[in-house]
């Protein structure tokens, strides 16, 4: 699942929506927010609650294992 952070929506993009998704048990989050740069939060559901594995920050690429291998620049995810 990837959810997209938005200053109207923060509050639920970041407290509600990740419960719900927790207790669907979706494996992994991911949490792309845009302000004040653009940074990819990465997350894997363990004992019930999201825990971040990783977060990735504008104009550096990371690396991300899982689900699947990829290298990610948060900065190439938004519109310029």
């Amino acid at each position: 699942m990837v959810e997209l952070v938005f200053p109207g929506n923060k509050t639920m993009d970041c407290k509600f929506k990740p419960l719900l998704y927790a207790e669907a048990v979706i494996p992994h989050f991911w949490r792309l927010e845009f302000d004040p740069a653009p940074r990819l939060i990465v997350s894997e559901l363990h004992a019930g609650r999201y825990v971040a594995t990783t977060t990735a920050f504008a104009g550096a690429t990371t690396r991300i294992n899982a689900p699947c291998p990829v290298d990610i620049d948060p900065a190439g995810l938004t519109r310029q």
